[in-house]
């Protein structure tokens, strides 16, 4: 594992000039982003303040898509990593797809967590960067982790730890190297890491199975995750940020329960819980953070 010699380094890949997403015309008709609530699409965004970050500007290339594993690896799916339970008492076994280079070479961990808004977690998303990342010589174990129909934030946070001490647990049978670990995750999956890697040694999150392994890492990719979650608006219109401080948000149902009927604003000690800021200390790994502006949904300043 290369541990990068930065932290808390916020690459914008310049993939567009626009600071305005999805619409700008303020006449037209609010709607909303679908399967998130009440959240609506933002008529406008702030433009982005990028004086502190390193900004690249000769992006190449399109994007690509795999629709089935390249023959130099393999591909393990539907591995049960964790037994636990919904927040409505319902028993749940979280699995993993583990995919790998297809030699017996040992190779260090990274843990994918996808992203989906806090309300889906699809581990078999994203194959493409996955495969790119396990051509590179690393196992990759995409993971299942609690959403806002089944849980909490904390629930999501125990689930990666699980999914670590479980690799670590496993690494003779998967061929990886234990002491080398890290967690790698896309948007709401990059809030998990963010959180996941400032807890290194937190007990609290640390349940279930493999309990004699460590749960921490040696690094962290956050790809366009967030911290704070009150501020996830912030830079939006008033209307589009204003939707994010209803009970209905999906932070707040994820910081307080599907049906609390609280808002993100509410209870600021328990929200402040679910702020991986908080947490940083001289026990977290190195962090290498970067967002797109052609997504610009989540913008540097926001990201911590």
């Amino acid at each position: 594992m290369k541990r990068l010699s930065f932290f808390l380094l916020t690459v914008i890949a310049l993939t567009s000039s626009v600071n305005v997403l999805f619409a700008q015309q303020e006449k037209q008709e609010r709607k909303t982003i679908p399967g998130m609530g009440n959240l609506l699409i933002p008529l406008e965004i702030k433009p982005s303040d990028n004086s502190t970050s390193i900004v690249l500007e000769d992006i190449s290339g399109t994007p690509k898509m795999h629709r089935e594993v390249p023959e130099n690896l393999t591909l393990t799916e539907n591995v049960i990593f964790h037994e636990t339970k919904s927040s409505d008492g319902d028993p749940m076994s979280m699995k993993m797809d583990i995919v790998r280079p297809a030699d017996e070479e040992i190779y260090p961990c990274v843990i994918f967590i996808t992203g989906g808004g806090f309300m889906w977690a699809p581990k078999n998303s994203n194959l493409y960067n996955r495969c790119e990342i396990a051509t590179a010589g690393y196992v990759v174990a995409s993971i299942e982790y609690h959403v806002v129909s089944n849980g909490l934030y904390s629930d999501a946070v125990k689930d990666v730890k699980a999914a670590i001490r479980f690799m670590r647990g496993n690494a003779q049978k998967y061929k990886l190297n234990p002491l080398k670990v890290a967690v790698w995750g896309e948007s709401a999956g990059g809030y998990l890491t963010a959180m996941t890697a400032t807890t290194n040694g937190v007990n609290d999150f640390d349940v279930g199975e493999y309990l004699n392994e460590s749960s921490n890492v040696q690094a962290a990719i956050d790809a366009y995750g967030l911290s704070d979650l009150t501020k996830i608006g912030a830079d939006y219109d008033k209307e589009a940020e204003a939707a994010h401080f209803t009970a209905d948000a999906p932070e707040a149902r994820y910081v307080h329960g599907k049906n609390s009927g609280l808002t993100i604003l509410d209870k600021p000690e328990i929200v402040a819980k679910s702020n991986p800021v908080n947490y940083v200390d001289k026990k977290d790994p190195h962090f290498f953070l970067f967002t797109d502006l052609l997504i610009n949904l989540f913008r540097p300043v926001k990201l911590c």
